[in-house]
């Protein structure tokens, strides 16, 4: 379903129409590593500036000091230098996962599957940022509540996304179950950790 016509941003927008059929057009395109790593770098861009009004609320709610710069400089570093080291080993490890589960495409598929759901995500990030900013300014328990829960949001989207993107590029028939891997293997591994803490 295409609601803008073609080009970057409009394919972001019509990807809400349809995560699947936007993944097929993307795998497609066949983009070379240039092409995938570029999504990954807009897409990790994106979160650094989802970053910036939680920055500044927090910031702004406790005391005005040279804290904001700081923290700036420290999100760009952590955001746009390992967090696509992550996301690299991310892809790698869902593509020997849905190896075992029959897929047999390449691990490219995986990492495109993973960095346009990123891209898609974007406007998810910046809708999460603005509320969570106004959330923080709220403050007490009621702001925080909000805040968990726009976390969980934010969460179920991303495993709506990506499942349904990871689907269509290891040809699985079912983007729920991938989703429900995914919740799976993310959640033992949170377990795990917490039970090591």
């Amino acid at each position: 379903m295409s609601f803008l016509g073609s080009g970057f941003l409009p394919e972001i927008v019509n990807a809400y129409g349809g995560f699947r059929a936007s993944m097929r057009k993307q795998l497609d395109k066949n983009p070379g590593e240039e092409g995938l790593l570029a999504l990954l770098i807009f897409g990790c861009f994106v979160i650094f500036l989802s970053f910036l009004p939680r920055l500044f609320a927090t910031d702004l709610s406790q005391a005005p000091d040279q804290s904001i710069a700081g923290g700036i400089i420290m999100w760009f570093f952590v955001v746009m230098f390992f967090l696509p080291l992550l996301m690299y080993g991310i892809a790698w490890i869902s593509h020997f996962i849905a190896k075992g589960f029959g897929a047999t495409n390449s691990n490219k598929n995986a990492r495109h599957a993973l960095f346009w759901g990123l891209t898609v995500l974007t406007p998810v990030f910046i809708a999460k940022a603005m509320l969570a900013s106004v959330f923080i300014q709220i403050g007490g328990d009621l702001g925080q509540t909000m805040l968990n829960a726009l976390n969980v949001i934010l969460a179920l989207a991303i495993l709506r996304i990506w499942g349904a993107m990871l689907a269509e590029a290891k040809e699985f028939s079912s983007a729920w179950r991938v989703s429900g891997v995914i919740f799976a293997i993310f959640a033992g591994l949170l377990l795990i950790i917490n039970l090591g803490a």
